[in-house]
């Protein structure tokens, strides 16, 4: 794997490859103390088993990313923003790959540039939109008094790491490591509590429903790994969701990974990403 950095819309982001000699896979992470390296144990799967160059972007404010000013992060100005990283990254037409928060900035990408991609894999999102109801200075205030973004230790960071995602790893660990930052004694969130308010408040101006359906009319391949295991009170939600996108994008495969949580690629990386090789091969990407 190497780094490097590339110049988009006024910012340096910071790109993770995974070389090899096939087409592309973009991935977009999801939102939270995440960064590229939530697909450092399903990359060298799609890479080495499928041959695929997977190219995993910091997004703007995360990992060794710069941020960017509180309104470039409304769903169209990352769809700008992601337009303009394909074309500096010189892909042609990947397959992006985004979970949670990039599955829902893939599905506008998508919808509003079709033709500049060759595939759509939604990891857990992308079906359902909700809404906190407060405005962006609101939402600031509301996550500043929250716990998730300072521990007084590394240990203490990864103690709560290790409940979350069920599992642990040398991978998860330098994953983990890639999303926060010493600072005065304690071990801090790089994305913080304000990008985190100003990337939701984005989401929620920008509903699904008509991306969705846009989506549906450009006949864009779509894979989408729905999660298994979610809280009661979400099943029913979950279902309708899930109902409603294969009706607006019929040409989608929609599938539900047995026993998974929400984060796939942090829980099963490599049934994850096989089933993503798998059926981008199917489609004959390669």
């Amino acid at each position: 794997m190497r780094k490097r950095r590339v110049e988009v819309g006024g910012a340096e982001l910071l790109v993770r490859e995974w070389e090899a000699d096939g087409p592309p896979v973009l991935f977009w992470h999801a939102l939270g103390d995440h960064s590229s390296l939530q697909m450092s144990e399903a990359a060298p799967v799609l890479s080495r088993w499928f041959g695929y160059r997977v190219l995993g972007v910091d997004a703007p404010g995360f990992g060794g990313s710069q941020r960017l000013p509180d309104e470039r992060y409304s769903i169209p100005a990352l769809v700008e923003l992601a337009d303009e990283l394909v074309g500096a990254l010189d892909v042609d037409r990947p397959a992006w790959s985004g979970s949670s928060w990039g599955a829902i900035v893939g599905l506008h990408v998508a919808a509003a540039h079709p033709e500049r991609l060759a595939a759509l894999q939604l990891l857990d999102g992308g079906y359902l939109h909700s809404t906190y109801g407060k405005t962006l200075e609101e939402l600031k205030e509301h996550w500043r008094g929250q716990e998730g973004f300072r521990y007084e230790t590394w240990e203490h960071l990864f103690e709560e790491a290790r409940g979350y995602f069920g599992r642990w790893s040398p991978g998860l660990e330098a994953y983990v490591r890639g999303s926060f930052r010493e600072e005065d004694g304690a071990v801090v969130s790089i994305m913080g509590t304000d990008v985190y308010a100003a990337a939701i408040h984005g989401v929620e101006q920008s509903p699904p429903w008509e991306s969705l359906r846009r989506l549906g009319e450009s006949g864009l391949p779509v894979l989408l790994l729905a999660a298994d295991e979610v809280p009661p009170e979400l099943e029913e939600r979950r279902a309708a969701g899930l109902e409603r996108f294969a009706q607006l994008v019929p040409q989608a495969d929609v599938r539900v990974v047995p026993g998974a949580p929400h984060f796939l690629l942090e829980s099963r990386p490599s049934e994850v990403a096989r089933m993503m090789g798998g059926w981008l091969q199917a489609r004959g990407y390669a």
